[in-house]
């Protein structure tokens, strides 16, 4: 019984590892949300801001593009979440990637909305356009 349940509990750790850097990677996200929150509360979102938002983390590339519209803007960001370190022979951890677009539309009434859509993996895998601020 001892030896099924600890085959059980390692077949599964890569599953487990997965889920805890998907749950990081929300949470990254969610921060990153409420850090653009603060940002446009003024009203006014500068390229500085955002860069300084979305740093690059290996092996994601942080932030992809800024594109503007009238008020709102479009920041589209290539985030990262961990799971946790693992120790075998080698310390490896696992890597979850997702690219992701923050809308932020201006503040009608109080603090600005930031809608968060994830967007499929090939459009951060493309690269920022020649309009992407340099950092």
């Amino acid at each position: 019984m001892t030896v099924v349940s600890a085959w059980i509990w390692v077949a599964t750790r890569p599953a487990r590892d997965e889920a805890k850097a998907r749950a990081d990677l929300r949470a990254n996200v969610e921060a990153r949300q409420q850090r653009l929150v603060r940002a446009a509360a003024d009203g006014v979102l500068h390229d500085a801001e955002i860069v300084q938002i979305f740093p690059p983390g290996k092996p994601a590339k942080g932030l992809v593009d800024i594109r503007r519209q009238g008020e709102s803007v479009t920041v589209i960001a290539e985030m990262l979440g961990l799971g946790p370190p693992r120790t075998f022979i080698f310390v490896h951890e696992t890597v979850v990637e997702g690219c992701y677009a923050f809308r932020i539309s201006p503040p009608a009434h109080g603090a600005p909305r930031v809608c968060v859509r994830q967007l499929p993996d090939k459009t951060c895998a493309a690269g920022a356009p020649s309009s992407a601020p340099t950092r």
